[in-house]
């Protein structure tokens, strides 16, 4: 690859074919090992008004690795477009502006080839660079008004784009590990770096499907960072599939973090901002990234996961009443339990799926679970019956609070089956209410528990 590398240099540019010839001998004589390589190529006769495209390579770096390529005053980029020009590798990177810089972060160490839009706003004479870590690259590029003709020179062949060390300028001879080099620089940014985990996502490099049946979509899950500072969550997504159309990022809010510690987020995203659910966008899919940005506007911190549009619905069935009795005895000296019955005629408790899915795709499990909204309260005196209502599964005993409890479980769901909780209820599982001996009064007692149907994770 270098050698092929070296004679298109030496045929483009005849006055820096020592630099790579001493730079590949080095190399070569030094170790076989793949080492990091950041080169930025491409157009160096731009004309003004006119878009043109640049080539970021990066290859042998490890994942997570920031590139910022500088931008003098007088050159532009469009991210949203450099986005639709790489978007058969937007699961691979990120881009975002700042103030004069085009930061590109990758997700995995694999080779990587961008191009990047660039438009020239005025003519002159401009240098890019893009740096990583201790590797920089620098590319001469020309604007010329469309009048004034071609502007390219002898200063063009001094035009380079090649891996470079920070290194003095008297020191041609040898190349420093570049390897080691950047695993340090790498090391000293890991520590400042964010994590980011979305309930719906299993990391960066796992996309996980979700399911999406109309409506609002809760996105939930823990970030932790290195430093005290104010993030800024943003959903960007790629239409992967279907019909959907293209979706603009959307701000989801701020959180202000402590450094290293964890804390929980969680937002709603609209059904206004995803395409309304039809038989026609039924198999649409769309790729979501979930960024956390610093003030600066920088990706540090990420999760990516699937949404996929599914005809059918799982959804509950609940009871609307559970009798526990209405001849208790309340002066009852030992603690009793009272197994909770559904009345002839209400519905079951039950988890109901009319899914259908497409050959090939991972079908996520679910979770049934019970919290108490309520305690046991008397209708007249007012009187609550503390921690009385619990949930039994098979005899293990969870008493019921605004934690959930739970209730039943699938890791992989059955599409087009119906499971009905309530009917395995009998003295050892279901719903019970125990009351300490001598509290309840002659009255009448209600409370209220809610049941919550989760999707959960497929098994990988």
């Amino acid at each position: 690859m270098r050698t092929r590398m070296w004679r298109r240099w030496l045929n483009l540019f005849a006055l820096v074919s020592l630099l790579v010839g001493i730079v590949g001998s080095s190399v070569q004589a030094a170790t076989t090992a793949a080492r990091p390589e950041l080169i930025l190529s491409g157009a160096s006769d731009l004309k003004v008004g006119t878009s043109s495209e640049l080539s970021l390579t990066v290859a042998n770096v490890p994942a997570e690795t920031q590139v910022a390529i500088t931008l003098p005053a007088g050159l532009e980029t469009d991210v949203t477009a450099l986005n639709q020009l790489n978007n058969a590798n937007s699961d691979q990177f990120s881009a975002q502006l700042d103030a004069t810089n085009l930061l590109i972060t990758t997700y995995d160490a694999i080779p990587l080839k961008l191009a990047i839009p660039i438009t020239a706003v005025t003519a002159g004479s401009y240098q890019l660079q893009a740096r990583a870590g201790t590797l920089q690259s620098k590319l001469q590029v020309i604007a010329t008004t469309e009048s004034s003709g071609s502007a390219a020179t002898s200063e063009t062949e001094d035009s380079s784009s090649s891996v470079v060390v920070d290194q003095p300028s008297t020191s041609t001879q040898s190349t420093p590990d570049l390897s080691s080099s950047l695993e340090s620089a790498t090391a000293a940014r890991a520590s400042t770096a964010i994590s980011l985990k979305a309930d719906q996502s299993n990391g960066t490099s796992d996309f996980q499907t979700s399911f999406y049946y109309g409506g609002d979509f809760t996105l939930s899950g823990t970030v932790k960072d290195g430093l005290t500072e104010k993030l800024t969550f943003v959903l960007v997504a790629v239409s992967v599939s279907g019909n959907g159309p293209a979706l603009k990022d959307r701000t989801l809010g701020t959180v202000n973090v402590t450094a290293e510690v964890s804390q929980n987020w969680k937002y709603v995203v609209p059904d206004s901002y995803l395409p309304d659910y039809s038989d026609s966008m039924v198999g649409t899919v769309y790729k979501f990234r979930l960024e956390a940005r610093r003030s600066t506007n920088t990706d540090s911190g990420n999760a990516s996961f699937n949404l996929a549009y599914i005809k059918g619905m799982i959804g509950i069935t609940a009871p609307s009443l559970i009798n526990f009795g209405e001849d208790l005895n309340v002066k009852e000296t030992s603690a009793i339990t009272y197994m909770g019955k559904i009345p002839t005629g209400d519905k079951s408790l039950a988890v109901e799926d009319t899914r259908v899915f497409p050959s090939g795709v991972k079908i996520n499990g679910w979770q049934l679970t019970a919290t108490l909204t309520k305690q046991m309260t008397g209708e007249t005196t007012g009187t609550v019956l503390t921690d009385s209502l619990h949930y039994l599964n098979n005899g293990a005993d969870s008493t019921l609070s605004s934690a959930a409890v739970t209730v039943a479980s699938l890791a992989t769901a059955t599409p087009g089956k119906t499971t009905n909780i309530s009917s395995k209820w009998d003295t050892k599982t279901g719903l019970a209410f125990k009351p300490k001996p001598g509290q309840p009064k002659v009255e009448k007692y209600a409370g209220t528990v809610t049941w919550t149907l989760q999707e959960t994770l497929p098994n990988k």
